[in-house]
């Protein structure tokens, strides 16, 4: 690790261009199989949790639960969304 560090608030602008994306059109890298899907295109589980699963290979890519007034996310693989111009 470098001495040159932020806390969580350094990424926060990049984050926040992130989150208020459409979540369809963000692209997901399968940390399981390597293919790359539009979130759109993922299948969804309903159980405890909303669970969105790759179309490729099965694996988990996120867990949505609404605990409550919170939602509570769980995010997998690698995430890319276009950046405001």
């Amino acid at each position: 690790m470098s001495d040159r560090h932020l806390d969580g608030n350094g990424v926060a602008g990049m984050l926040s261009e992130l989150l208020v994306v459409d979540a369809t059109v963000l692209r997901r890298t399968c940390q399981n199989c390597g293919d790359e899907h539009l979130l759109a295109s993922h299948r969804a589980y309903e159980g405890a949790a909303m669970v969105l699963r790759c179309p490729g290979c099965g694996v988990v890519a996120v867990r949505v639960a609404a605990i409550g007034d919170e939602l509570a996310v769980e995010w997998r693989g690698v995430y890319r969304a276009p950046r405001a111009p």
